[in-house]
């Protein structure tokens, strides 16, 4: 087996940890009613999920990620929205979704320059979040299945 082929399992056990890592939190937001605690819960799902998804270094690989053949087809849209919400507002803060408008409310010395942007309402994810957990499962029996594959040939 070449270096690059146990590069490329190495990478695939430890997308296998973030997915798990996702499931388990998900166990947590179960449990919680508050929506501070839940939202919070809910980024962290969000971010561990798509971690394999987003490119990672290697050694022999520079650049790695996880392809998106292990999506399911049905799934996909929800993927691609966990996947903006993380590049856009969860692990980057992007202008171009957040939208921000500076006002001057200055006054004679008083300096005074409030600023709005566009937020982000967590109730779409929270009442999908069954559907983020098939999506994370789903994702995660194919990664298994491959990984099983590549330890067939050690």
């Amino acid at each position: 087996m070449n270096s690059q082929t146990i590069e490329q399992y190495k990478f695939y056990r430890l997308y296998d940890i973030d997915l798990d890592a996702a499931l388990h939190t998900i166990k947590i937001l179960k449990r919680y009613k508050r929506t501070d605690v839940r939202n919070a819960l809910l980024r962290d799902i969000t971010v561990a999920y798509t971690k394999p998804f987003s490119v990672n270094k290697g050694h022999k690989i520079s650049k790695h990620n996880l392809s998106l053949k292990f999506v399911p087809a049905k799934l996909r849209a929800l993927h691609k929205e966990l996947m903006d919400l993380r590049k856009q507002l969860f692990a980057h803060t992007d202008l171009t979704f957040r939208n921000p408008k500076v006002a001057n409310w200055s006054s004679g010395e008083y300096k005074w320059f409030p600023m709005s942007f566009k937020g982000f309402n967590y109730k779409s994810l929270n009442k999908r979040i069954d559907n983020i957990e098939t999506l994370i499962r789903s994702v995660q029996d194919e990664l298994r299945k491959t990984i099983i594959k590549i330890e067939s040939t050690f």
